[in-house]
């Protein structure tokens, strides 16, 4: 682990479009007249992606709450009652540790200690945890991951929304999550000597000046596409024989088209093939990828032939109907074809932060849900059956809004025969390109 020692004060004022996020993390042991005593960074993988881990040590148990901070990103960490005992080294210095730049501490409020950590991309936390001192001080381990402009935001408004919850969960002392490992240092950082005059402190005269924040390339909206089923797995068949897992890879291949075609897409397919995929490889692919939607494709089928339609599902823990219900339950059966997956992490052990920032990304589904029904009103069946929700595995990423679009019942005639042409799959994915690009002008990353 890299040690840090001493920063400067930053600006109160905030330049606009920030967005924040504030986090409690109360501990009954605190006492007044705390320090910080140490910082380190260090490298983290969870699940396979590669983070950044920081551990502030202080000589009591800090009373702490946290922001993030974009243009630029910024790990903000205020301590109560908490000053900075390095008196050898400057209060500020550049870093080394991707995505982590450069760090201050200052004093906004005469009672409060502020840690500022500047990064190169919007990580935000993905595990925040106590551990007792050892052969240190008291520790806070935060350990942040990039998954992209999109995770970063939904990070903020789910914590900012509850900082009650964010209190209860985090004030815990933990040990780090299943699927959490160190990475060992390569790098060390190298710091500033302190200057004999001030260390560290503003000399009289000097100011702080904002940072200029440099200009980037456009960028391209990520949108994840998941063909269902696949390889083993054929979903449902229909009257004429017709197999889910084709129409559903059609579909995507042609909502790819589509979406790339608009040039403010890079559209990602979960299978270009006929392949098998468990649920949680799926997700997983997306988060890989930073994408800022998910939408699964499926066909459904039914044991009434007359039942006919569309459907837009969305992740819920209680489902909108017994229908609904049923039906996760046979999709989330899929994994089974291919054997037990002993990889996947126990939702009791699971951590309560990721539930946080999914309950966010299910708030923003609803919406991405709503622009397709208005698209696909007047395509047959259209939007009938409405907006619904259940269980679904394949919609619990909890850093991007997710959705399940049940395109039609292959058990229908009239639904089945639409689905295998051509034409109709093209009118369908205009009307889902449209939903896409209307949702992302209104809420995703600019």
């Amino acid at each position: 682990m890299q040690y840090l020692h001493g920063l400067i004060p930053i600006l109160r004022s905030v330049l606009g479009g920030v967005l924040a996020l504030a986090i409690v993390l109360v501990s009954p042991a605190y006492a007044a007249g705390n320090n910080v005593t140490a910082i380190r960074l260090g490298d983290i993988s969870i699940d396979g992606v590669k983070g950044l881990r920081l551990v502030i040590e202080t000589k009591n148990p800090a009373k702490a709450s946290m922001l993030l901070l974009e243009q630029p990103y910024r790990l903000v960490v205020d301590l109560d009652q908490t000053d900075w005992q390095a008196s050898n080294l400057p209060r500020k210095g550049a870093l080394s540790k991707p995505p982590a730049r450069a760090y201050r501490f200052g004093m906004p409020k005469p009672d409060t200690g502020r840690l500022v950590i500047e990064l190169t991309a919007p990580a935000a936390p993905q595990r925040i945890f106590r551990l007792p001192p050892t052969a240190g001080g008291h520790r806070l381990v935060i350990d942040m991951i990039d998954n992209g402009p999109t995770a970063f935001t939904l990070a903020a408004r789910a914590l900012a929304a509850r900082p009650d919850m964010a209190a209860k969960a985090l004030a815990k002392e933990t040990s780090p999550a299943n699927g959490v490992s160190t990475v060992p240092i390569k790098r060390t950082v190298t710091l500033p000597k302190a200057k004999p005059d001030n260390a560290g402190q503003l000399a009289p005269g000097e100011q702080i000046v904002a940072m200029a924040v440099p200009k980037r390339p456009p960028k391209k909206w990520v949108v994840f596409i998941d063909a269902g089923h696949g390889g083993k797995d054929p979903g449902a068949i229909g009257l004429a024989g017709t197999k889910e897992k084709d129409i559903t890879l059609a579909a995507a291949i042609e909502l790819a088209r589509q979406l790339n075609a608009t040039g403010r897409v890079k559209a990602i397919l979960a299978r270009k093939d006929d392949r098998f995929l468990k649920l949680r490889e799926r997700i997983r692919l997306a988060r890989a990828k930073k994408s800022d939607l998910f939408i699964s494709l499926h066909a459904d089928s039914a044991a009434n032939k007359s039942a006919h339609g569309m459907s837009v599902f969305t992740l819920s823990e209680t489902a909108s109907d017994k229908e609904a219900a049923a039906l996760a339950r046979k999709e989330n059966k899929a994994d089974l074809i291919g054997g037990p997956d002993l990889g996947v992490e126990d939702s009791d052990v699971a951590s309560e932060l990721l539930r946080m920032f999914q309950r966010e990304s299910m708030n923003q589904s609803t919406h991405f849900a709503s622009d397709i029904l208005s698209q696909i009103r007047d395509l047959r069946g259209g939007d009938r059956r409405g907006h619904r929700f259940a269980g679904f595995a394949v919609l619990k990423a909890p850093d991007m809004p997710s959705v399940l679009v049940e395109m039609g019942f292959l058990s229908n005639r009239k639904d089945e025969a639409n689905l295998q042409s051509a034409k109709y799959r093209r009118l369908l994915c205009q009307r889902l390109t449209k939903a896409i690009i209307s949702y992302l002008q209104k809420h995703g990353p600019k």
